[in-house]
């Protein structure tokens, strides 16, 4: 029993020793002062590496604090918004942005689902519009309430007559 606690305890403090070393790696540098706003501004455009789903200024992840503060030294730099994502697009690539470029193929996906918005319930409307025109209104004919009743007296009739030569 001895045997297996340890290999387990092991793991389990190697485990737990990396979460708080991971934890302790970045430190949000405070004595940079920006404008607050800016600075919700820029981190509020870029995603978080680690995250799902959250921009870097939401997530309290390492990698997001080492962000935040690059973002922080480049506005007391003096870069402007524009040149601050430009950097981090430079290094990471157009993924770390929250919401794709509006130039190039990037352009794409935002007219992409515009076009879906718009052109779709058209090309709906008009196939169905097409086939409901296709339709022979000539040929369409309404069979009389007698012509009917009749029908089903003879299959009545014929059921009745199967089931007396059965028996």
């Amino acid at each position: 029993m001895m045997r297996l606690i340890f290999p387990f305890a092991l793991i389990f403090a190697c485990f737990f020793s990396d979460l708080a070393t991971a934890q302790g790696i970045a430190k949000s540098r405070d004595d940079l002062k920006v404008d607050d706003n800016q600075f919700r501004d820029v981190a509020g455009d870029l995603r978080c590496p680690t995250c799902t789903g959250l921009s870097v200024l939401d997530s309290d992840a390492s990698f997001s604090i080492q962000i935040k503060n690059e973002v922080k030294e480049q506005m007391v730099a003096g870069k402007s918004k524009d040149e601050i994502l430009q950097f981090f697009t430079e290094r990471y690539g157009p993924w770390i942005l929250r919401a794709p470029p509006r130039e190039g193929i990037h352009l794409l996906a935002w007219l992409v689902p515009i076009a879906v918005l718009i052109l779709g319930p058209i090309l709906i409307w008009l196939t169905v519009w097409s086939r409901s025109s296709r339709v022979d209104r000539d040929e369409m004919t309404t069979r009389s309430v007698e012509d009917v009743v009749a029908e089903m007296q003879k299959k009545l009739d014929d059921r009745r007559h199967a089931k007396g030569v059965r028996s």
